[in-house]
């Protein structure tokens, strides 16, 4: 037998050991892979200039970007993790949109936060798609959000 066709035959009765020795490693490497696609996620909506904020699978606050901090204050802000509105009535209403893209149904229509400069805070609820039946992705929503002067509070 040639020393290439003997390596070969090694190689072959080793590759199932290898593969076997090396999937624990790659099972523990999948949350941080998952955290890293959410890292690109936010870092790719920053570069595009969207204020956006990133949500994960129980309704709690993995990032939000310096566009969106940008364009908080009383109307909109992260408290203990979650998205909060200047009242109870606000913050039903965002908890109650995140609730619907965390669900199975159509994408929830987007919502309008009054401020106090008169130009309403738009927030628009995304599934990442793939998201939902891959229990090791932690970025499950985005938010959107935007100031509008055409949209009207109520509408």
């Amino acid at each position: 037998m040639s020393f290439e066709a003997s390596h070969a035959s090694r190689k072959r009765r080793a590759e199932p050991l290898i593969r076997q020795s090396q999937e624990p490693r790659l099972d523990g490497l999948q949350p941080l892979l998952a955290g890293a696609h959410a890292r690109g996620m936010a870092d790719a909506l920053e570069l595009a200039g969207i204020a956006a904020v990133l949500i994960d699978s129980h309704g709690m606050v993995l990032h939000a970007g310096d566009h969106a901090r940008a364009l908080f204050g009383a109307a909109l802000r992260v408290e203990h993790d979650h998205l909060i509105g200047a009242d109870g009535e606000s913050t039903t209403a965002i908890q109650h949109l995140v609730e619907m893209a965390l669900g199975q149904g159509r994408e929830p229509a987007s919502i309008a936060l009054s401020r106090s400069n008169g130009t309403p805070l738009v927030l628009h609820a995304r599934r990442v798609p793939g998201a939902a039946g891959n229990l090791c992705q932690m970025l499950k929503v985005l938010i959107m959000i935007e100031e509008s002067p055409a949209h009207r509070v109520g509408n």
